[in-house]
């Protein structure tokens, strides 16, 4: 027997603003809001869509994560369960081959015991919840093991594990290892073929990966970040559907659970990781691993930073099993079942479940802050805080802010006070900055957010008419009354707290707004001023285009201002009718009109509207004739575009077509690209 078998590890931390519960914009991460969505378009997303091409041609759209083993980390699912939940229900179709994870990526042997236990339990819940079955397997963050590690997963059911070939005794695929508790079995993948594909080449000779792996005996695993493949390696996807359609022993490590039994027995080498090669030292001192950053730079912070968060977990637990033994029948249980809280059960009925006597509100408030200052705190301990080369980028920073949160739920000014020395002996890189105290004043304490500012940017949002007067923003129920001054309650959904203030808007100063409010507010203002704009200037279209066409081949003082400020008002005009999905024919004149005056609007923003508007249309529903009119509006914008990075992608229509191709003519799919017989 001979296997191949490709694992991929999807993961992004959380990255919601613990005092809002919106995802701030993340500039680095245009066009698109913030990475989630970047990385959802460019690797998530291709994969479930993965292009089979040959000479130029589709031959078909191949779903790698159905002949794929694959985990995602409920930091990461929670967002597509909220944003993309339709992407959810097609990644369940696949479920058969999902392994559960760690709940937010902590690194477990270096959790106390009883908090990875919750990392381990809430991630088989969150798994349950997402695929609707019990799992089988568990990606340990990082690939970080020990002995009670592995323990604690033969207690929760767990069957096998996936480990590194340094992190085993025995240079086998697949082994055993025995615990007092039972056994658990080892997948141990090829190292230097997942480094080819993770790191190097690989990936672009594919032929030359099955060529030497076809006939080997035996399994053979590859292992990588699932981002790899459309992210860190652009169409890389691609490269994987290649493989997985042409590769005669592709299988899954849960098919081969019930298929082959190890071939030995061994022990494992405990606090290993697959990306540290000091063992699990990246995570609590200066080893010399890192990501980004100067060269000269060092990681002298680490070892203060976990310092300073296991003095807050140490006190945030002790208050948390005070509360539990107070007012629950079994606080461990409880605590197990805060899980499903989280995930959006009822808080009623988890108090019905689990309150050993009937509590007043006031004491369910404290019961559900000291539940979510906990959540929080375990928040702050997730991998990618040290995983980078300096404290204050943005992984360190969002740890830092869940563990404000964490304070300020548990109201402990002194635990604060300490928490912050402590942090002041954390080296930043950065001179600006000087030391986590400086990180924690310039970065994290701007993103708190205020109950009173947060009513102010509810008040202008709606009188904006960007929100509705009632609903959700974020973690919050809100409702507003009345017009100057405005009377707006706010309700706390994880915490139940409740708020209410009278606003008058006085002094507004809209800087103070949170991100992304803030831009919310600024993009909805703007397009109001372009709606005005092109209103206007639309009575001087005809002056326009009589003075461009005279000026033709003419200088004159003034051209070039004129020339401009047509340019400016086609664009404008050109990104409300994308935005507002105008008939393409609206946006197809306002092409002509421009290469009429001599103005070029194809560059890589125009690109990106095109592409959205086309995937907007598609989410609408589309005939196959409004289909072949955008591809062939596509393939002439592309002709005009004259550089690659500015021609639009078909990508989102080939799939669409894909989809409904048994409904499709031969001529409909050859001019989208398929390989018609």
């Amino acid at each position: 027997m001979n296997f191949l078998c490709v694992h991929c590890h999807f993961h992004q931390p959380p990255r919601e603003n613990p005092y809002l519960g919106l995802i701030p914009i993340e500039d680095s991460a245009f066009p698109f809001e913030n990475w989630n969505e970047r990385i959802f378009r460019e690797s998530y997303l291709p994969n479930l869509y993965a292009h089979y091409v040959r000479d130029r041609k589709i031959i078909k759209v191949v779903n790698n994560y159905e002949r794929i083993s694959f985990n995602f980390t409920y930091s990461l699912l929670s967002w597509l369960l909220k944003e993309k939940p339709w992407f959810v229900e097609r990644l369940k179709e696949a479920s058969r081959n999902a392994l559960a994870s760690g709940f937010n990526h902590t690194i477990l042997p270096l959790d106390p015991e009883e908090d990875r236990e919750v990392q381990i339990v809430w991630g088989i819940r969150a798994f349950e919840k997402a695929f609707g079955r019990k799992p089988r397997g568990f990606w340990l963050p990082e690939l970080a093991v020990d002995r009670k590690t592995l323990s604690l997963l033969v207690k929760h059911g767990i069957s096998y594990v996936i480990l590194a070939p340094h992190q085993v005794k025995k240079r086998k695929s697949y082994l055993r290892h025995y615990l007092p508790e039972g056994h658990i079995d080892i997948f141990v993948y090829d190292g230097e073929l997942s480094h080819g594909i993770a790191f190097g080449e690989l990936i672009n000779n594919i032929e030359q990966l099955i060529r030497n792996t076809k006939d080997r005996k035996g399994l053979t695993l590859i292992a990588v970040d699932g981002e790899t493949f459309g992210h860190h390696k652009k169409f890389g996807e691609m490269g994987l559907a290649y493989l997985l359609e042409n590769h005669p022993h592709i299988t899954t490590l849960e098919r081969l659970l019930d298929l082959m039994h190890p071939e030995d027995e061994t022990d494992i080498k405990e606090f290993t990781s697959w990306s540290c090669a000091h063992g699990v030292e990246r995570w609590r001192s200066n080893c010399g691993c890192s990501a980004g950053g100067q060269a000269h730079w060092h990681q002298e912070w680490r070892k203060p930073l976990r310092e300073a968060l296991e003095v807050l977990r140490s006190k945030v637990k002790e208050r948390l099993f005070q509360t539990l033994e107070k007012y629950t029948k079994d606080p461990k249980e409880a605590l197990f079942d805060f899980v499903q809280v989280i995930m959006g059960a009822s808080k009623e009925e988890y108090f019905e479940k689990h309150l050993k006597r009937d509590c007043t509100q006031q004491e369910k408030r404290e019961i559900l802050k000291i539940l979510q200052a906990y959540k929080y705190v375990s928040f702050a301990f997730s991998s990618d805080g040290w995983f980078f080369a300096e404290i204050s980028g943005i992984e360190a920073v969002k740890n830092l802010l869940f563990a404000k949160r964490a304070l300020d739920l548990l109201g402990n000014k002194e635990l604060e006070e300490t928490f912050l020395q402590i942090l002041s002996s954390a080296p930043s890189n950065v001179q600006v900055y000087g030391n986590g105290l400086g990180v924690f004043q310039k970065l994290v304490l701007p993103q708190v957010v205020f109950e009173k500012d947060l009513i102010t940017s509810i008040t202008a949002l709606e009188l904006s008419d960007l929100i509705p007067q009632e609903g959700f923003l974020g973690k919050f129920y809100y409702k507003v009354e009345g017009f100057e001054p405005w009377k707006v309650y706010l309700r706390d959904e994880e915490t139940g707290e409740e708020f209410e203030k009278v606003e008058y808007l006085r002094d507004f100063n809209p800087e103070k707004l949170p991100q992304p409010l803030f831009n919310w507010l600024l993009r909805g203002w703007a397009i109001t001023y372009f709606e005005e704009d092109v209103e206007f200037e639309r009575n001087y279209e005809g002056l326009f285009e009589n003075l461009l066409y005279y000026a033709h081949g003419r200088r004159f003082d003034g051209y070039d201002l004129l020339k401009n400020r047509v340019a400016i008002y086609l664009r404008t005009k050109l990104y409300l009718s994308t935005r507002d999905l105008l008939p393409l024919s609206t946006i197809r004149e306002i092409f002509e009109r421009a290469d009429t005056f001599g103005t070029n609007l194809r560059d890589e923003e125009v690109k990106f509207w095109l592409e959205r508007y086309m995937e907007q249309r598609i989410l609408k529903g589309m005939s196959e004739e409004e289909a072949k009119e955008l591809a062939m509006f596509v393939k002439d914008y592309n002709l005009l575009a004259g550089r690659f990075e500015f021609m639009v992608n078909l990508w989102g229509l080939q799939n669409w077509a894909w989809e409904n191709k048994e409904k499709l003519k031969a001529e409909t799919l050859k001019l989208l690209d398929f390989q018609v017989e």
